[in-house]
């Protein structure tokens, strides 16, 4: 006998990645949705036909209460980097309301093993909902391809900047495949397939220099050693392309054995069966 799928998920946060989840995903999959937001958010619409409540992320008594009063048993937490020290107490809330799965807010590049930013803090807390015993399922997606004109600096200076020489091959990934692909999974697979699994999924795989030749003409092309302080974010723009050339801006790559796989890149896309993955000249219009 197979086993029952999901059917109530509650979804932390609402924006990027959470509205086209519940809107076009896990509403479209018929699931019951909760949206939990905190009382200080500004919010963007709650998608038509979920379920809405504000409620302190730092309250575990009342997240559990939530969890409970609508039979919660996945919680997915799109809380977005700036955000993290959210999670703990919804991991915390979700054991005690007897949540079966979380899914915390990775959407980027691979973190398990790594120790150091923002990539060691994911991969920490992953290993604290393992000693919590309680199931997870990550995603790595790469970078969202809406974001290569942030990941270039182009926005702020018009031109594509590149650190080093730009030539390792890295995954971009459409937010609406992102969104599309973890509604499938959650809504399809059995619990069996989703604890404590790790999906590595693959929109396109570029480097550096071929997504500057998409371009053509349109913008200069120009290679820095790291964005100046004058850029907005520009530190962690560096960081980013820096662990580009490092190999790590593929999901295929494995921070243990310090390398990429392409084979292992993209390797989730077939749970998905039929779907066409978006390109980049289709989704930057290029």
């Amino acid at each position: 006998m197979s086993e029952a799928t999901y059917k109530s998920i509650a979804v932390l946060g609402i924006g990027t990645v959470a509205t086209p989840l519940i809107k076009a995903g896990l509403l479209a999959h018929n699931a019951s949705v909760l949206v939990i937001t905190r009382p200080s958010s500004t919010a963007r619409q709650i998608p038509e036909g979920a379920h809405h409540t504000a409620i302190d992320y730092a309250d575990v008594s009342a997240l559990a209460a939530a969890f409970r009063q609508h039979g919660v048993e996945v919680v997915v937490s799109t809380i977005n980097h700036e955000n993290l020290d959210a999670q703990p107490p919804a991991a915390e809330a979700a054991k005690k309301a007897g949540v079966k799965l979380f899914v915390p807010s990775e959407y980027g590049l691979p973190t398990a093993g790594h120790t150091e930013g923002i990539l060691g803090a994911k991969s920490r807390f992953v290993d604290s909902l393992v000693a919590a015993g309680l199931p997870y399922a990550r995603l790595y997606v790469g970078i969202f391809i809406e974001w290569i004109p942030f990941f270039f600096g182009l926005d702020e200076t018009g031109k594509l900047n590149i650190v080093g020489e730009g030539k390792t091959p890295a995954t971009f990934t459409a937010v609406s495949d992102i969104a599309g692909f973890l509604a499938y999974v959650l809504t399809h697979l059995s619990p069996s397939q989703l604890h404590n699994a790790t999906f590595r999924i693959q929109g396109e795989r570029r480097t550096p220099r071929e997504l500057a030749a998409l371009y053509g003409d349109k913008v200069p092309v120009v290679q820095i050693s790291e964005f100046p302080l004058s850029v907005k974010n520009g530190a962690f723009r560096t960081y980013l392309q820096v662990a580009f050339n490092s190999g790590a801006g593929s999901t295929g790559f494995d921070a243990a054995e310090g390398k990429d796989d392409e084979k292992r890149a993209g390797s989730s896309n077939s749970l998905w069966p039929g779907h066409q993955w978006r390109t980049v000249k289709e989704v930057l219009n290029l």
